[in-house]
């Protein structure tokens, strides 16, 4: 069996499992104009990904690669986001018990952390998972590698619990 799994590779995005780094991946790969039929595929098999994860016990890390913000000129219409948020909603139990932490990475990670602490000011999830906007991969990895669910067995690390049930790594002093 293959460490990485691809659920869904399109013109547009791709959702990848990569079981050796417990990576849940969706890139969007280039800017295309929204289209219905297509943004609603695209939920359907995040969803169900995060489905078969549930039902085989599995956690991940969520790792969403928006690629360069700067360069987009398609924007997702109201209604998207608003399909988005419904699904995201529905998995958040899946959420609680199976994805890590999610990691955000894009140019312009500003903008969108301080649009997501705009929504989250509006409503919040219950035991919502430790979340990174960024432009650096190294600082996602490293953030990925502190953000656990369980923690490991590691003799040389402490896990401190966290309010969401997870666990963070404590950093050395």
């Amino acid at each position: 069996m293959t460490d990485i799994r691809v659920i869904k590779d399109t013109m547009g995005y791709s959702i990848i499992l990569d079981n050796s780094k417990k990576l849940f991946v969706v890139t969007l790969k280039i800017d295309v104009e929204y289209n219905e039929d297509g943004f609603e595929e695209f939920l359907l098999y995040f969803k169900n990904t995060w489905e078969y994860i549930k039902t085989n016990n599995l956690m991940y890390h969520l790792l969403v690669n928006l690629g360069s913000s700067n360069k987009k000129e398609n924007e997702l219409p109201l209604g998207a986001y608003m399909k988005l948020i419904h699904v995201m909603t529905g998995i958040n139990d899946i959420f609680i018990e199976h994805c890590h932490s999610v990691g955000i990475l894009t140019e312009g990670s500003i903008k969108w952390k301080n649009a997501y602490e705009l929504a989250t000011k509006l409503w919040k999830p219950a035991k919502q998972r430790p979340l990174l906007f960024t432009e650096n991969e190294d600082e996602m990895k490293t953030f990925f590698k502190s953000h656990k669910l369980i923690p490991i067995e590691d003799m040389e690390q402490v896990w401190i619990p966290c309010e969401d049930g997870g666990y963070v790594r404590k950093r050395s002093e």
